[in-house]
């Protein structure tokens, strides 16, 4: 018999973590999202580690976590947050490093500038017809 059942959800097929809806996420988890987003807007030249006991509760936690930040609102307003993750050089596989922050600017579309194309005078002749 299992000690603790929980939901892991599939992630989609696009390679993404899954999103819970805002109900099932843990009221203790959103408070530290706010936390740890607050600790790093203060310290942003850091990340957090957070450690776990199984890679199972790391999974659910960063599914937890991802989903509070795409869906956040702020007095009703959307007010989603950014979630990295970052790489795991030499950690444990049941720990993690990662950021929360403020979401990235939207790229702005590049468009060349219209250059004005010179006019071109037509070659000198001198009459002479070619073969």
């Amino acid at each position: 018999m299992p000690r603790k059942i929980s939901y892991v959800p599939t992630a989609p097929d696009r390679g993404s973590v899954a999103t819970l809806p805002l109900n099932a996420i843990p009221q203790d988890v959103i408070d530290e999202v706010e936390e740890v987003y607050k600790a790093l807007k203060d310290n942003p030249n850091g990340r957090m580690r957070a450690e776990f006991d199984t890679k199972g509760e790391l999974s659910t936690y960063m599914t937890q976590v991802s989903s509070y930040c795409s869906q956040r609102t702020v007095n009703g307003t959307p007010a989603p947050l950014r979630f990295r993750k970052s790489p795991t050089k030499n950690l444990p596989e049941t720990t993690m490093d990662y950021r929360i922050g403020d979401p990235l600017p939207p790229k702005e579309e590049t468009v060349a500038p219209a250059v004005a194309t010179p006019a071109v005078a037509p070659a000198a002749t001198t009459g002479k017809k070619g073969k």
